[in-house]
């Protein structure tokens, strides 16, 4: 019987304020009991929506899940939109 090992995936995408900025989306994939991830993807969008398609395709291609809740942070702009939401799932992978 293999071993199963537990993972996290943790997403976040964070809006440039300057004018014309888009969103920085940032992917750690982490093994338990490790305190470096062991893959990072970064990506930038120009909207949130498309942001959060592009999170949720990594999702469906790197772990056996169908999707990742993104909650909007409480940072705010001047117009009271969100600029940041994070996801975060875990599941387990044979090691």
């Amino acid at each position: 019987m293999t071993k199963k090992v537990h993972v996290t995936f943790y997403a976040q995408t964070i809006k440039n304020q300057s004018k014309g900025g888009a969103w920085l989306t940032t992917i750690h994939i982490t093994d338990e009991g490790m305190d470096t991830p062991n893959q990072v993807i970064t990506a930038a969008w120009s909207n949130a929506s498309a942001a959060k398609r592009w999170i949720k395709e990594m999702v469906q291609e790197l772990t056996p899940r169908k999707s990742v809740k993104m909650i909007a942070s409480t940072n705010v702009d001047a117009k009271g939109k969100p600029v940041a939401f994070v996801g975060q799932i875990g599941y387990k992978r044979d090691a």
